[in-house]
């Protein structure tokens, strides 16, 4: 998503001292760059997801103006969601730490790690990409300006994948089929705000399941999504959407293809990536964090823009972005203080 401001970086600018003196400001000092296209922010504003939850938001025309009328005194902001192919997947190390990878692939952009830690909820350490806000590469707007700290105030709707003090994983995945957009009078729920209820609100993924269960998914950017979950506890499932239904297949490997639609032993002949991944885990069953990483290096593509594992028992996660493997950032919630 996109959030630059409809009426340029002029009339922006004179929303600006408004918008920082109402609590904004310990957000904007907490930004960091930690090096070539990797930033992070520690989130202490409240993002109202009990509002978001109740006011209907089932798009991304809603979703910005629910985030433009919380966050940004109704500026109007814009958006700009566009696809992506990903891979995940769940292993445990010798150790018996229970260790979630996923690469993201997608259009050049930098990368944003969010620390958000609300009241009542699950602290959770998740990723943005900064491009949904027009922030950074390939954009004119900095992360480190005023400007592209302020559109960070959206980070927390805008994360695509991540994992909470609580041991929960989840990762969103595109697949190429049309938007899914259930109607079964339930409360609808947007694909990026259920990513950001299931890192607050639950701690396993039977939890995670019985939540999205709650109401009608909704998606966007021309493609449906599905959406990985694991735990500490070592299950991984994918929850997935047709016909006004939820399935719930478990599945330690997920990429781009629906796997309702498939059996177990067809997976690997679907999508190149699965098939790596799983020869890579039937060889080698256990897995830490660098031995993981290197997983997500073989199953890299071209335009991969991170690859995080995130380590479910510590709550801390090692990315390395733009294919650059040798260079991983360690973040735990210390990391963001």
């Amino acid at each position: 998503m996109d959030c630059t401001f409809k009426t340029g970086l002029g009339n922006f600018n004179y929303r600006v001292g408004v918008i920082i003196t109402n609590g904004r400001k310990v957000l904007i000092s907490s930004v960091k760059q930690l090096g070539e296209g990797m930033y992070t922010v520690n989130y202490r504003h409240d993002y109202q997801l009990d509002k978001a939850l109740e006011s209907g938001v089932n798009d991304e025309r809603s979703l910005l103006k629910f985030i433009s009328d919380e966050m940004f005194f109704g500026y109007q902001i814009d958006s700009n969601i566009d696809k992506y192919a990903c891979s995940a997947f769940l292993t445990e190390s010798p150790d018996g730490d229970v260790i979630a990878g996923r690469n993201f692939d997608y259009d050049q952009t930098d990368t944003l790690a969010v620390y958000t830690h609300p009241y009542g909820g699950y602290a959770s350490i998740s990723m943005a990409v900064l491009d949904f806000m027009k922030v950074g590469r390939p954009n004119a707007v900095s992360p480190m300006s005023i400007e592209g700290k302020l559109a960070m105030l959206a980070a927390p709707y805008l994360c695509v994948d991540g994992a909470n003090e609580a041991g929960l994983n989840v990762s969103l995945l595109d697949l190429p089929e049309d938007e899914t957009h259930q109607d079964n009078g339930k409360p609808d729920l947007f694909m990026p705000v259920a990513v950001r209820l299931l890192l607050d609100r639950a701690a396993t993924v039977d939890e995670a399941t019985a939540l999205l269960e709650q109401y009608d998914i909704q998606c966007a950017d021309g493609n449906t999504q599905h959406i990985f979950i694991s735990d500490k506890s070592g299950k991984a499932v994918v929850a997935e959407w047709s016909d006004d239904k939820m399935t719930v297949i478990e599945s330690d490997i997920c990429t781009n293809f629906r796997l309702k639609d498939a059996p177990k032993e067809e997976y690997p002949k679907i999508c190149e990536r699965f098939d790596i991944i799983q020869r890579c885990l039937e060889k080698n069953p256990k897995n830490d964090g660098e031995k993981a990483m290197k997983i997500l290096d073989m199953a890299r593509v071209g335009w991969t823009q991170w690859s995080c594992v995130y380590n479910l028992s510590e709550f801390s996660v090692d990315v390395a972005v733009d294919l650059v493997f040798d260079n991983v950032y360690t973040l735990t919630p210390e990391n963001f203080e």
